[in-house]
């Protein structure tokens, strides 16, 4: 809403190595994306589990922990988890949400409000998901059951579903305490909810898509299910003319031109309804900006793809592949790894320090606004809000012809057109140092 307003009260006529947030409407230099630098190890924890855009803000969340500060160092689950906010103007990370005993793996973005559901509980609050609507932190729930992980959630229509798993000693189960994977639903925004998925076996349902009008799931790591409503389907991971026991594993899910990607850190799957395709290499996460899919891979570089088949990698500096070597003695976390794109910016958290890097800054750039026709004599209104490295400019001059060539000068908030003057134009100039950007915001022109 803010871009929209921006664009139709101050049109862009021309950027130069900036970036304006559509979102908020925020002008900062822009990103080269070629180049990834390490920007700051803001979480106690050893990996970043995931990274979402909300409002045109920046989150990340972080737990896990290896050697010592594990609670079982075979797995390397930690005691609790933090989500932090990336703040652009200040350029740095911090906490806004504390996890006391639980994890947390995924964040979503659901009706402009992020949610984090909560994994491998310890404390009373773990029949919740967490949500945060740009204010205030609330808890959605309370879930059904003796719930043990709560791994995702997603809207299809009006309705929610979760995923994730439930103990239930009462069916005698000698391994009850693993449990077996469930999916839930609710149709009132996640106050109650029904269970209606129970798995056979022990284990997790996972990530979960919308695709062709079905919910899509991943099973306890072996299939896709896919739920229309009214009955489920299993799906297993089959290729044509291969006699191969394929399965997902902990595959992250994401729908993209057409087909569901699936992601391990070796392979990638796409399944489009009717078949599967299996392809190297593999990704540790996935962003998706509009018709373009970006993957994380585990040597630290960031591929990009238009149709899901074809990968270019993009980055020429990537992270260092130590940054996700670390592991826990008998495998890896399900997470350990994430990729954003906040402002045309690449962020990457890492899985083995818990740090996190950022694309490199342009130095210099500009925005230029499209010239505004008013009447000669009138006063005009110019608002901005600005940090240091950004200057804001102005000119005016009688016809648009002229007020190509005329000069820029500083630019004050309130403007006397000269006699005659009818036409005025804005420009921002920012400068960085390739790391930090000034952030210009609330840019207005209009008369008095």
């Amino acid at each position: 809403m803010m871009a929209a307003m921006l664009l139709s009260l101050f049109a862009v006529q021309e950027l130069d190595r900036v970036h304006v947030d559509e979102a908020t409407g925020e002008i900062t230099l822009a990103a080269r994306n070629t180049v990834l630098r390490e920007h700051s190890d803001p979480s106690k924890y050893d990996v970043v589990t995931d990274m979402a855009v909300c409002r045109g803000r920046l989150f990340a969340s972080a737990c896990m922990a290896f050697g010592d500060a594990s609670l079982y160092e075979p797995s390397a689950y930690s005691g609790s988890a933090e989500i932090f906010e990336y703040a652009p103007s200040k350029d740095e990370w911090k906490a806004v949400r504390e996890i006391q005993q639980s994890m947390l793996f995924n964040l979503r973005v659901i009706d402009d409000r992020l949610l984090a559901p909560e994994y491998f509980p310890w404390g009373d609050h773990w029949k919740h998901i967490h949500t945060f609507d740009g204010d205030a932190w609330a808890k959605m729930g309370p879930m059904p059951g003796d719930i043990w992980h709560v791994m995702d959630v997603i809207k299809i229509g009006s309705t929610l579903y979760a995923s994730g798993s439930a103990r239930d000693p009462e069916r005698g189960d000698p391994d009850w305490i693993k449990g077996h994977g469930h999916v839930w639903t609710s149709a009132d925004g996640g106050r109650t909810w029904t269970d209606i998925r129970r798995t056979a076996d022990l284990g997790r349902v996972l990530d979960m898509v919308e695709f062709q009008g079905k919910l899509y799931a991943n099973e306890r790591g072996y299939q896709l299910i896919a739920w229309d409503g009214k009955r489920w389907e299993e799906i297993p991971v089959r290729f044509d003319g291969q006699k191969v026991d394929a399965k997902l594993g902990s595959a992250h899910l994401l729908v993209f031109a057409g087909k569901i990607v699936a992601i391990n850190a070796d392979l990638t799957y796409t399944y489009d309804g009717k078949k599967w395709t299996s392809t190297q290499p593999g990704y540790i996460d996935l962003w998706r900006d509009g018709a373009k899919l970006y993957g994380l891979r585990e040597d630290g570089h960031v591929s990009v793809t238009e149709d899901g088949a074809k990968w270019t990698r993009v980055t020429k500096d990537g992270v260092p592949a130590k940054e996700f070597d670390r592991q826990a003695t008998k495998g890896r976390p399900i997470h350990r790894g994430a990729l954003a794109l906040h402002r045309g910016r690449f962020f990457v958290g890492t899985g083995a320090e818990g740090k996190i890097y950022a694309a490199a800054l342009e130095e210099k750039g500009s925005c230029t606004a499209k010239p505004q026709k008013f009447e000669a004599g009138d006063r005009l209104a110019l608002a901005w809000e600005a940090a240091a490295g950004a200057h804001v400019r102005v000119r005016t001059a009688e016809t648009q012809e002229e007020l190509a060539k005329a000069s820029w000068k500083d630019a004050a908030p309130s403007i006397a057109l000269p006699k005659r003057h009818k036409w005025a134009q804005v420009r921002v100039e920012l400068e960085g140092d390739g790391r930090r950007t000034p952030v210009v915001r609330g840019l207005k022109l209009a008369k008095e």
